[in-house]
């Protein structure tokens, strides 16, 4: 067959979790940038591609940019990187079953997060503020969606980052489950378009919008740690509690047939 079945999607899943959780520093460190750099590279894309869209156009103008920004996380899972919003599922997976420990969860998301934020902002102000790609025409659609991240309170911010990580860490999954090429291209596309079509929080794209909106002078970075904490906590429950601990539940504690045997 081109793909896993579900129940052998779930080992995989696991094994995935334990390499990336034994990971030396190094390789966590230059994969956890490249992920922040094509996400930001695609948050240029997504901005570029709205550009100076008339507001008349309504969710028409949403719709295009979704269906660009996925190339950012199809060139990270298909070239290589570390990005935390999937480590979150697959990481955690491991950790259920017992192949890890709490200890390396906690190193591996750490340091995948502080490169993620180092790549994206790398591409906020070196591409998109000093190459100038979200400058002049492009300053006033980066604030806006900037300031589109920072409006929710906690709540709202924490429940989106739950929907946001259930669809990107599926993207995630679907891209393990297909042995293709094009098969993995078309099981993170969707999900990915789908979130966001949504307008659910990411914490790896935030780390780049937001910065770009501060650049551009629409936020500040006290809008930015306010919108980090719940939407990373969020994306936390959305990877780790809904798919990989339902997944987990299903085809390992409900069958008796739980990983940590191996």
């Amino acid at each position: 067959m081109g793909f896993y079945s579900p129940p052998e999607l779930v080992d995989v899943t696991i094994e995935k979790g334990v390499d990336k959780a034994k990971a030396s520093v190094l390789t966590l460190s230059v994969l956890g940038f490249a992920a922040g750099m094509f996400i930001g590279l695609a948050g240029i894309a997504f901005i570029r591609a709205m550009g100076t869209m008339p507001a008349e156009w309504g969710s028409l103008v949403l719709l295009i940019g979704a269906c660009v920004f996925p190339f950012g996380l199809i060139c990270l899972l298909l070239a290589g990187g570390e990005l935390v919003t999937g480590n979150m599922m697959v990481v955690s997976m491991a950790l259920f079953a017992k192949r890890i420990t709490g200890k390396e969860w906690l190193r591996n998301i750490a340091i995948v997060t502080i490169f993620n934020f180092i790549g994206a902002f790398f591409v906020a102000y070196f591409f998109g503020h000093l190459a100038g790609a979200l400058q002049g025409d492009f300053a006033a659609r980066t604030i806006l969606v900037a300031q589109g991240r920072t409006k929710d309170d906690f709540l709202q911010a924490f429940l989106s980052g739950i929907a946001c990580n259930i669809l990107v860490s599926t993207g995630v999954y679907l891209n393990f489950a297909a042995k293709d090429f094009m098969g993995k291209i078309a099981g993170i596309w969707l999900p990915i378009m789908g979130f966001v079509m949504s307008g659910f929080q990411h914490v790896v794209a935030n780390m780049f919008i937001i910065p770009a909106g501060i650049l551009a002078g629409g936020v500040t970075w006290g809008d930015f740690w306010m919108n980090m904490i719940p939407v990373f906590l969020g994306n936390v429950i959305g990877g780790g509690g809904f798919i990989a601990f339902m997944y987990f539940a299903a085809y390992k504690i409900g069958t008796g047939k739980n990983a940590s045997s191996k």
